[in-house]
């Protein structure tokens, strides 16, 4: 019998082999990314930006999986023991750490730096100072920033004047004295949280910090036991237990009651992010123009803030590492879809660079007044400041010092013993 191959001609057999091999070589690498936003703002600039993308990299398809925050932790340990892990997701900062002690996470240094050599210049330079703390760990880089959030203080200045305060409280002892001179009226002089939820380690962290006091010791252990944190907690607990220039309910108070009672006119002062503006404008209160936000308050060691936010990080078990690395470039980058992310979430970017378009998305008066915000990220850090993320943080910070906040505020243990009890704590989880 006479071979098929043997009729056909051999320069066709050249051009169809050529043929199926182009199309083999245009066939699309896939990265999967899970993404954990479910509003469908941002899940729109998302898909705008990856569409962009594979415009320009015509090799790589991008498969967006979108994994609610509140379902991201069980997914990524159900993968890391079944597998199934993402090529790139997006991480909170706090748990960084914990995947790359995991071993979970591929280092980025090498595409940082590659990437530095391409624009001329280093780009992590372009990082908020305190990004450096959470994904700068045992030398290398572990996650691109995406968006970063800090806190301010809200005030009502018509109360402040209404009080003889020309100015808002610039340091914590300031506002112990506005509070207390606020505190009238059925108006609360300053709203705190104190249950053991993430706002009250939010709050008091800048209080903390402020003080001196550090979450780690030289030795990597619990670093709590020391005067300069017993003067934190003690201030902080004091607004409620002696002041009583907070609510009554401060103890077991969530943020969303927190913010009801800012909104219906009970507070006069408040901390929280710029996302709580649209609740409070919801309510149309007479007085809304009189709402101002102000630095957070300093303390005898200086100003601090919390730096809240998210890299995209690429995983470790991923086969097509850089093809995944492209997306994540495009997508934090300043010339990419960084700017129309950013602005979707609503947050400033994780690059200096471009934060002022951040503030065009809101309208005077807020526009200049949220440039506190971005002021605010100059200061604001981790809670573990000055050392870097430690894995074990995602676990500490659900519920170690906002116990010791509440314990004290509900008279069960004194300062004293609630600092034994924290380290006791903090020093179990550090030593597993």
């Amino acid at each position: 019998m006479v071979s098929v191959r043997r009729l056909i001609p051999a320069a066709l057999l050249v051009i169809l082999a050529l043929t199926l091999g182009a199309a083999q070589a245009q066939e699309p690498t896939t990265v999967v990314f899970w993404q954990f936003f479910t509003d469908e703002t941002i899940i729109k600039a998302y898909e705008n930006a990856i569409a962009e993308f594979e415009a320009l990299n015509p090799d790589v398809k991008v498969q967006m999986v979108i994994v609610p925050w509140s379902e991201q932790q069980q997914r990524l340990t159900t993968a890391l023991s079944a597998g199934g892990l993402p090529d790139v997701s997006m991480l909170g900062n706090n748990v960084v750490a914990q995947y790359q002690a995991l071993g979970a996470l591929a280092p980025l240094t090498e595409y940082f730096e590659a990437w530095s050599e391409e624009v001329g210049s280093d780009i992590t330079e372009d990082f908020w100072p305190g990004d450096y703390y959470y994904y700068l760990i045992d030398g290398e880089w572990w996650g691109s920033p995406m968006n970063v959030e800090t806190r301010v203080l809200w005030y009502r200045e018509d109360l402040l004047q209404a009080a003889g305060f020309d100015a808002p409280p610039d340091t914590w002892d300031q506002v112990r004295e506005y509070a207390i001179a606020l505190t009238k009226d059925n108006v609360y002089g300053f709203g705190i949280p104190g249950a053991i939820d993430y706002p009250t380690l939010q709050v008091f962290m800048n209080v903390y910090l402020g003080y001196g006091a550090r979450f780690l010791n030289e030795e990597g252990m619990c670093g709590f036991d020391t005067p300069e944190f017993r003067q934190a907690l003690q201030y902080y607990t004091d607004l409620y237990l002696v002041d009583a220039v907070t609510p009554p309910d401060t103890p077991t108070y969530s943020r969303e009651q927190l913010l009801q009672l800012l909104a219906d006119g009970r507070l006069a002062m408040y901390i929280d992010g710029p996302w709580i503006l649209g609740t409070v404008q919801a309510a149309e209160p007479e007085w809304i123009d009189s709402l101002k936000v102000a630095p957070i308050p300093a303390g005898p060691a200086g100003r601090f803030g919390f730096l809240g936010g998210w890299p995209l990080v690429l995983w470790n078990e991923s086969k097509v590492k850089d093809a995944a690395w492209k997306w994540i470039k495009y997508a934090t980058d300043p010339e990419g879809g960084l700017p129309g992310i950013a602005a979707a979430a609503n947050l400033p970017p994780g690059r200096q660079s471009i934060a002022e378009q951040w503030l065009e998305s809101y309208d005077e008066p807020w526009r200049s007044q949220f440039r506190v915000f971005l002021d605010g990220l100059a200061y604001a850090q981790p809670y573990q400041y000055p050392d870097p993320e430690i894995p074990q943080m995602a676990t500490l910070e659900v519920d170690a010092i906002q116990t010791a906040v509440q314990n004290v505020m509900l008279e069960v243990e004194t300062v004293d013993q609630a600092t034994v009890s924290l380290c006791q704590r903090i020093n179990e989880v550090l030593s597993r």
